[in-house]
C-alpha cells in the first residue's frame, strides 16, 4: 500500500466523508475478495449519508449497473437526486438530461424531488424499431437510438480523454500504433462510469437481448479529417493464442454498436468492403452488426473499416458485445 492510500484509508477510519468516498470506491475498483467489497460499499454509504454526494453518485452507478445485486434503476435515481441535492456536478447535469433529453435545461431549479419525479426511466430504456440493411451479415439500423442531448454529454465527456487510437496486441497489453488505425478514441473504465452511459449500455444490451454485463469496456471514437480505421475484423480469432484464451474467459465478441454522436460531418462511412457497401447515421442512429454467422462462427464478411471524414470530425460511440460476462 503506498503512502498516500495509507493516508487515504486513515483519513476514512477517522469519519472524513471525502475520504470514506474516495477510499470506498477504491476498494470496489481493486476489490479482490468479497469482504473487500462490502467494506468499500459500507464506505461509501456513511459518506453519502454524510452529505457527500461522489458517494451517492457511486452508489447510483452500482445500483443501476447491478454491481450491487440487481439493477434497480429506481433506487438509482434516488441517489442520484441525493447527490444532487448536496450540489454534487456531475449528478445535477446527469438528472437533469434524464428528466428532460430533449432539453435538460427546462428544469432549471434547485428541487431536485421534483427533478427525479418526472424522470420516466421505462421510457428512456425503450429501443426503437430496428431497420434490416443486410442479412448476411446480420446488420441492423436503429434510427433515433439516443437523444441528441445524451450524445452531445458523451461527446464532452471524452473530448479532453481521446489518444491515439491502437489497435489490439498480443506482446503489448496497451496495444500497438499503427497507419492502419490512425484516428483517436478513449474508453470508460469502473472509475469512469455515469448513468448516462449506464443508461446507454443497458439499451444496447437489450436490443442484443444479452444481460449488461455482456458489454466490454465502451469507448468514444473520434476521427479527424483524414484519420481512418482501414478494413479489420471484430471478433476474436480462435486461431490466435492469445485471443483463445479471451475468448475462453469472457466468450466471443457477438456483435458490434456504432452510435453516431454527431452528423455535421461528410464521408466517414461504416464500409464493408466484401458486401461492396457502407452505412453511416444521423445523430443518435445506431448501426449494429453480428460479428458471428448463425452457427456461431467467425463471419469473414463482417471485414469493415471506419472510413475518414473529408469535412469535419465525427464522434463516434461504440461498443462491443461479448457472449460471457465481462468485468466492469
Amino acid at each position: 500500500m503506498t503512502s498516500d492510500l495509507k493516508a487515504l484509508q486513515s483519513a476514512a477510519d477517522t469519519g472524513d466523508a471525502n475520504a470514506m468516498a474516495k477510499y470506498g470506491k477504491h476498494l470496489i475498483s481493486e476489490s479482490k475478495t468479497a469482504e473487500s467489497g462490502q467494506k468499500g460499499q459500507l464506505l461509501l454509504q456513511k459518506a453519502a449519508q454524510a452529505g457527500n454526494g461522489e458517494a451517492a453518485e457511486f452508489i447510483a452507478i452500482m445500483l443501476a449497473s447491478g454491481m450491487a445485486g440487481q439493477q434497480d434503476w429506481n433506487m438509482a435515481l434516488d441517489y442520484l437526486a441525493h447527490a444532487a441535492s448536496m450540489n454534487w456536478a456531475p449528478a445535477v447535469g446527469q438528472l437533469k438530461l434524464f428528466a428532460s433529453p430533449e432539453n435538460p435545461q427546462a428544469f432549471d431549479k434547485s428541487d431536485w424531488r421534483e427533478v427525479r419525479d418526472a424522470i420516466d426511466i421505462e421510457k428512456l430504456l425503450n429501443i426503437p424499431e430496428r431497420r434490416s440493411l443486410c442479412e448476411s451479415p446480420r446488420i441492423r439500423q436503429f434510427d433515433e437510438f439516443l437523444p441528441h442531448s445524451f450524445c452531445d454529454w458523451m461527446i464532452e465527456r471524452a473530448r479532453p480523454r481521446v489518444s491515439r487510437a491502437r489497435i489490439y496486441d498480443s506482446t503489448d497489453v496497451r496495444g500497438k500504433e499503427t497507419q492502419d488505425r490512425t484516428n483517436s478514441s478513449t474508453n470508460f473504465s469502473l472509475m469512469e462510469l455515469d448513468l448516462v452511459l449506464i443508461l446507454i449500455q443497458s439499451r444496447v444490451a437489450k436490443l442484443a437481448s444479452v444481460p449488461i454485463f455482456a458489454m466490454e469496456k465502451s469507448m468514444v471514437l473520434h476521427y479527424e479529417p483524414g484519420q481512418e480505421f482501414k478494413p479489420h475484423y471484430d471478433y476474436l480469432d480462435p486461431t490466435k493464442p492469445a485471443q483463445i484464451a479471451d475468448m475462453r474467459q469472457f466468450g466471443q465478441r457477438l456483435a458490434t454498436c456504432l452510435i453516431y454522436l454527431n452528423d455535421d460531418f461528410d464521408g466517414a462511412e461504416t464500409e464493408f468492403p466484401k458486401l461492396g457497401q457502407k452505412f453511416r447515421c444521423e445523430k443518435g442512429g445506431a448501426l449494429v452488426f453480428a460479428n458471428i454467422d448463425e452457427q456461431g462462427q467467425p463471419d469473414p464478411q463482417t471485414l469493415h473499416a471506419g472510413l475518414p471524414p473529408t469535412r469535419g470530425e465525427k464522434w463516434l460511440f461504440s461498443q462491443w458485445i461479448r457472449s460471457g460476462p465481462m468485468p466492469i
